[in-house]
């Protein structure tokens, strides 16, 4: 089971070996399942192990609070000693987890709408579940996959027409221990492509990548594989696979199995996004500062790096979204909204590490 990856110093988490990630946001009930497994020693969830892998990533603060109050609970329904779930709590599940202060004022009068049935008591319907706006508010800024068994969150996110079997399905596969389903092949690929990077064939590919677009890094990859395959001897390049532990030849399918595995998860995430409103009825519903609020969350939440700084939003604004802003502004916004976090000199993220008591 691989070690969890904790961020450094700064707050920041290792990039992930992807040309983007699938935002997930989780309430404190799917989390506590795979708290439990954890605690009892069964082992990591898809869902962990994907989180792990700089996957999936988010959660509104109450949900740290939740799970903090309900510990000792949770312990004492499955028979567990508190201290293990404590320690597999810390040590294993919130150290992935990012919590986003979740901004006001950005969603759309449709939007706002679901999230104000949301938000009235639970005895006024079967709808409502005022503690569950934070998260239900964040899966939608984010245009994030929002990872609950209750059905009052999913509808506030979903809408009346989301497919509840197909949800059903995917959190099912995310509970199971192992890699199953197109994310658990996505994750094994990637963990063996890591592999690859650890015997030093990918040496600083993780620099490579914040300068070059992913779809120029595989090629090139693969064109530098081709090119030593038809120019380089066979007894040279042996030697070479023999310095470079896995080979040169393990470089190219490592890259495509990455790839494919990657399209078939991405086809069955895009079955789970909330639907996106346009950034034009963003801004008539709102205002510019709102569009480009929610565009900034819409990509940092996405980016493989943990952190962009402003000239990189800018230019990523500009060549995806035809968002009108210049650097200066978007790097007083990100400033200004308290999402967004400043783990080093001029480079911002989507919230933190978990400020629970005793985590971090």
């Amino acid at each position: 089971m691989p070690n969890v990856s904790t961020p450094d110093e700064r707050g920041r988490f290792a990039p992930a070996m992807l040309p983007e990630v699938f935002p997930v946001v989780v309430d404190a009930n799917a989390l506590r399942d795979d708290l439990l497994r954890v605690a009892a020693g069964k082992g990591r969830t898809l869902m962990l192990n994907a989180a792990n892998s700089g996957v999936l990533r988010f959660c509104a603060p109450h949900v740290v609070e939740e799970v903090e109050e309900h510990l000792e609970e949770w312990s004492a329904q499955k028979r567990l000693e508190p201290d293990a779930v404590r320690a597999a709590w810390r040590g294993d599940v919130a150290p992935l987890l990012r919590c986003v202060q979740v901004p006001d004022g950005l969603t759309t009068a449709v939007e706002q709408w679901r999230l104000d049935i949301l938000a009235q008591p639970s005895h006024v319907g079967d709808y409502c579940d005022p503690d569950d706006v934070p998260t239900a508010a964040l899966a939608i800024l984010l245009n994030a996959a929002l990872l609950s068994r209750d059905r009052a969150p999913l509808r506030a996110v979903y809408g009346e027409q989301h497919d509840h079997l197909a949800h059903a399905q995917w959190l099912n596969e995310l509970r199971a221990v192992g890699d199953l389903g197109p994310l658990g092949g996505l994750i094994g690929a990637l963990n063996a492509l890591l592999g690859v990077a650890a015997e030093g064939l990918f040496h600083g590919v993780f620099a490579t990548a914040r300068r070059v677009p992913w779809p120029w890094l595989v090629v090139g990859a693969l064109a530098t594989v081709g090119t030593i395959r038809y120019f380089v001897a066979p007894e040279t390049r042996r030697r070479l696979q023999t310095v470079l532990g896995t080979g040169l030849s393990s470089v190219s399918a490592a890259v495509a199995e990455v790839l494919a595995h990657r399209e078939e998860a991405k086809r069955q995430f895009a079955t789970l996004l909330p639907v996106q409103p346009g950034w034009t009825e963003i801004t008539e519903d709102r205002n510019p500062a709102a569009t480009l609020t929610r565009a900034c969350l819409h990509h940092l939440a996405r980016s493989p790096q943990s952190d962009l700084s402003a000239k990189e939003l800018t230019e990523l604004l500009r060549r995806t979204d035809d968002v009108a802003a210049g650097e200066a502004r978007v790097r007083a916004m990100l400033r200004s909204v308290a999402a967004f976090s400043e783990p080093c000199r001029g480079r911002f993220q989507v919230g933190g590490v978990v400020s629970a008591p005793g985590v971090g």
